[in-house]
């Protein structure tokens, strides 16, 4: 794990390192999850499949080529994570991982499904529109 130094001025964030074994580059922004195939052994990511949605893993920081290792950003806040939903956000709600796609869900679906969120968002998101896979501030809490 990387910790920053402390700093007043600067929000905490705390990184792990992983592999990205998805198939393809991995962009930054994008949310893996741990791979828990045939293969599993913490370092791993891949994209959410339905089976999968509690193995989150974090943010990446920067893109991560297939089969190649970054950072994954595990705590705190990031100015541009990726996030989907059909209609209004608000500033606080709850987001989570969802199958087959590499952003995070808005909490209306977190709240359906009964699985943990990992994440919340920090700015309001007017439309659908604006919203489908748009890169906004979120906080992460994946420890």
């Amino acid at each position: 794990m990387l910790f920053k130094r402390i700093s007043r001025t600067d929000a905490e964030k705390i990184y792990i390192v992983v592999q990205n074994v998805s198939g393809s580059t991995v962009t930054a922004g994008y949310h893996v999850v741990f791979d828990v195939s045939t293969n599993v052994d913490g370092v791993r990511v891949t994209q959410a499949s339905s089976f999968d949605l509690q193995a989150y893993a974090g943010c990446a920081d920067a893109d991560i080529a297939d089969s190649a290792y970054g950072l994954v950003q595990v705590y705190g806040y990031r100015a541009a994570g990726y996030i989907c939903c059909s209609g209004v956000v608000a500033s606080g709600d709850n987001l989570g991982p969802t199958a087959d796609v590499w952003s995070l869900e808005a909490s209306s679906i977190v709240a359906a499904t009964g699985y943990k969120a990992f994440a919340f968002i920090c700015q309001t998101v007017a439309s659908a529109t604006q919203s489908t896979s748009a890169n906004k501030k979120i906080f992460i809490r994946a420890l």
